[in-house]
């Protein structure tokens, strides 16, 4: 999760992981932060069988980016990370586009 949900009440992260499980069956892109009140419409008649997307959302103008589409960064499901975490890069020792240099030459 993110730092964003966690500050999130119950209830609102379980309308947040609604969107993500019914966003992800439907093929919505989960990596985004804005959501048009169509989409979550259709998450909340999925999961409540009602058209009521929550006033958490919707009523609060700072969530507001324009007509009818709304910033819920919430959504974007981020690792945990440590900052003693380390970074490994996979590098192939021999890449099909590599030319090997002794076959060039005539040495191999």
């Amino acid at each position: 999760m993110n730092e964003a949900f966690n500050k999130l009440t119950k209830s609102q992260q379980m309308y947040v992981e609604s969107i993500r499980k019914i966003g992800g069956e439907w093929g919505y892109d989960l990596t985004k932060t804005n959501w048009t009140r169509q989409e979550l419409v259709a998450v909340s008649m999925k999961r409540q069988s009602n058209d009521d997307v929550p006033n958490w959302i919707v009523k609060d103008m700072s969530r507001r980016v324009g007509r009818g589409v709304y910033a819920i960064p919430e959504i974007v499901d981020t690792p945990e990370s440590d900052s003693n975490d380390s970074v490994v890069i996979d590098v192939p020792l021999h890449h099909p586009t590599m030319v090997d240099t002794a076959s060039v030459m005539g040495e191999g």
